[in-house]
């Protein structure tokens, strides 16, 4: 679970950021109009503490996707209805192949629906607590793919800041994609600091605890992290239960065993580096530096966007319903407590303004199925 504290003074993710982002343009412009009951709700894949994730089918063309279901209270008493609008508001102006495309957003008076594709191969965490640890193969593939959707995120004035297993989904073909936009910042200025404690303890960055700001280059140090943990099996840095949160802990020497390779050792030691200005990766080149490391040697980067490198795994699927990669856990669960709320969308909170949107092309997919049906 991630953490989101801020700071006296802190902007952080004012609206006036997200509506200099996202373009003034009419998000539903055929008027499609969709609601709970045009799903029909299948299996639950997550939980979390603002709602849950459900697998669902748009009953209206049969196709399958996840469906992020966040009950308005429980954002409110995190005070997080600015990160949750501005959550939406960025994926539907994200276009890039390594971050999951939101396709439906609505609401009702009571909980917010953010729709988008299903991946179906599931969290990286379930592959990592499954496999314990990748080989230097595997791991240099998601590594290069994270590479470019941090990068992707930095150029367009975004900072991520919640790297972390059970961020980034598989889809059926093997490639990854990062999802969770809801601890992510706009930075106006190239020299923009950040200021609000947010993250998953075990990935944050030192800096992030200090008073003095931060930028860009915790998205970077959060990458190091995590390709510590699939090549080690474990994150390198351990949070005690309850402990205090402190920037020594992370300052801490890590170890990296022998059988990690010296390239790969190389590129860890040099993204764990406390002090950001020395990390690999800082700066308006930074990505740049990242991808010039001898551990992406003879790596094509325009081929890796175009998704041309083989993926080390691809899921093996019974059927676009099969949830083998996602834990039973979830899965087994009833979707009781996932019902519509009796309240009417009439009186929904006026906080909310403007968060339905219906992605182009199944809208005009919707219109022109709905005028089929008309004309039948």
């Amino acid at each position: 679970m991630g953490i989101c504290c801020k700071k006296k003074g802190d902007n952080d993710f004012d609206q006036e950021s997200v509506n200099e982002f996202v373009d003034k343009h009419e998000d539903n412009p055929l008027g499609i109009k969709l609601s709970f009951h045009d799903f029909e709700k299948l299996k639950v894949l997550g939980k979390g503490s603002f709602g849950e994730v459900l697998l669902v089918k748009l009953k209206a063309n049969n196709k399958y996707y996840a469906m992020k279901i966040l009950i308005k209270k429980q954002v409110k008493l995190r005070h997080q209805e600015v990160h949750t609008k501005a959550e939406r508001d960025l994926m539907v102006k994200i276009n890039c192949p390594f971050i999951v495309n939101i396709k439906f957003a609505f609401q009702d008076s009571v909980k917010l629906y953010i729709i988008t594709e299903f991946m179906q191969g599931g969290e990286m965490f379930f592959h990592l607590h499954k496999e314990k640890k990748f080989s230097n193969e595997k791991t240099r593939f998601y590594v290069i793919e994270m590479v470019l959707a941090i990068e992707f995120l930095h150029k367009n004035k975004m900072l991520y800041r919640d790297l972390k297993p059970e961020n980034i989904m598989v889809d059926a073909s093997g490639h990854i994609k990062l999802t969770d936009f809801g601890l992510s910042k706009m930075i106006k200025k190239q020299k923009e600091k950040a200021f609000t404690i947010c993250g998953t303890p075990q990935y944050l960055a030192p800096e992030i605890l200090s008073d003095e700001g931060y930028d860009n280059s915790v998205d970077w140090w959060s990458l190091g992290c995590v390709m510590y943990e699939m090549l080690v099996g474990k994150a390198p840095f351990r949070i005690p239960k309850g402990s205090y949160l402190s920037a020594d802990l992370y300052k801490k020497k890590i170890t990296i065993p022998e059988y990690v390779t010296p390239e790969a050792k190389d590129l860890i030691t040099q993204l764990l580096v406390p002090n950001p200005k020395k990390r690999l990766g800082y700066g308006v080149d930074g990505s740049k530096k990242i991808k010039e490391h001898c551990y992406f040697k003879g790596i094509n980067w325009e081929d890796a966007w175009n998704q041309k490198l083989t993926p080390p795994f691809i899921p093996e699927l019974k059927g676009e319903t099969d949830l083998s990669y996602f834990d039973k856990m979830f899965t087994n669960e009833k979707i009781e407590g996932s019902k519509v709320s009796e309240a009417p969308a009439s009186i929904a909170n006026s906080e909310y303004k403007g968060f339905t949107y219906v992605t182009d092309s199944v809208s005009t997919e919707l219109m022109d199925m709905r005028k089929a049906e008309e004309n039948n």
